[in-house]
């Protein structure tokens, strides 16, 4: 689905943080259960395949050997996107350090995450090695994790740790979940998970046929005086919604360039027009700075269109697709694929 990647990791983070408005935003709790019977772990889980193993996985800081199935697996992501691998793959992981700064169950993660069972930790300012080294893992999937490079060195000493294979953020959820898959001793499950969740994807896209063909813009409003909006075609969460069938709008395509070639551009309020599209999806971080946009008068012409206000979980699962993230969002943009005409 999504085939295009990042050549700098810290613009593309840089550009997700100023879109998801800051590594540190809250996630907000909706309550919304998916329906299970759409859901990649909807089957059995099957047990890992001990032949499989010894496995070796090469990756940015070098090849991590593995030596028979994990029984006490820790995730470390700035996205869930290991995270929800290991759950579709039928793993319950030990613990999860968000870097997100979420202290709670994602809404897209609600009926699938026990944190009875999986230790949550707000790990915004960093990871401390000796704290997971106290859950005594035996393997640490981090390919999600920014800040690794200063991180890895003491994590590959508590437990073998699966690094991102060039770059963070330069990974698509299909390749996390082979990656993930291949460390767990799953990999005969992985295709089956990825099928699934293209299948959904699909399913929106024929279920919305009028969506095709038409323009979308994607911002946040999080800063008095500026919105950040996607731009580039390389984002993930751009190649996502094109999936469905509509397009990026040209009036914003490529202004990330005026950002040292982050995949968010920015717009002052002069220049709000440019987010006028058939679909314009936008999130803001408090009531004031929506306000402020909506009260521009050239934000008249960009809600005289398809205009969806969505909340900022829903804007950040958007830039970070998985596997369970991705059903979840779809849900929350058919409200505005069902007005295109």
């Amino acid at each position: 689905m999504r085939k295009g990647k990042f050549s700098m990791s810290r613009k593309r983070v840089l550009g997700a943080l100023l879109l998801a408005g800051a590594v540190s935003f809250g996630l907000v709790a909706c309550g919304d259960v998916q329906d299970s019977s759409s859901s990649p772990s909807s089957a059995p889980a099957a047990a890992a395949d001990a032949a499989a193993f010894p496995v070796t996985i090469t990756h940015k800081f070098g090849s991590t050997t593995i030596e028979k199935a994990p029984s006490r697996v820790v995730v470390i992501g700035t996205s869930s996107d290991d995270l929800d691998a290991a759950l579709a793959l039928g793993v319950t992981p030990v613990a999860f350090f968000d870097k997100s700064g979420s202290d709670g169950v994602p809404s897209y993660l609600q009926g699938k995450l026990d944190p009875s069972k999986t230790k949550l930790v707000n790990a915004a300012n960093g990871v401390n090695a000796e704290e997971v080294g106290a859950l005594t893992p035996d393997l640490i999937l981090a390919t999600a994790d920014y800040g690794l490079d200063q991180e890895y060195a003491n994590l590959s000493k508590v437990a073998p740790t699966i690094g991102y294979a060039t770059e963070w953020g330069a990974q698509t959820w299909q390749e996390h979940v082979q990656v993930t898959a291949k460390a767990l001793g799953k990999t005969a499950e992985a295709q089956k998970i990825i099928d699934t969740t293209q299948a959904a994807i699909d399913k929106v896209k024929a279920d919305y046929p009028k969506a095709a063909g038409k323009t979308f813009t994607a911002s946040v409003g999080n800063t008095p005086g500026k919105v950040f909006t996607l731009v580039s075609q390389k984002d993930f969460a751009v190649q996502l919604v094109q999936s469905l069938g509509l397009k990026l709008s040209p009036a914003i395509a490529g202004l990330g360039q005026n950002d040292s070639g982050s995949p968010t551009g920015s717009l002052t309020p002069e220049q709000y027009d440019k987010l006028g599209a058939d679909l314009v999806i936008i999130a803001f971080t408090s009531p004031d700075l929506q306000q402020a946009f909506e009260s521009n008068q050239l934000v008249a012409s960009v809600k005289s269109g398809d205009y969806l206000v969505v909340d900022m979980e829903t804007i950040s699962a958007l830039r970070y697709p998985t596997v369970y993230d991705i059903p979840w969002v779809l849900d929350k943009l058919k409200p505005g694929l069902a007005k295109l005409s």
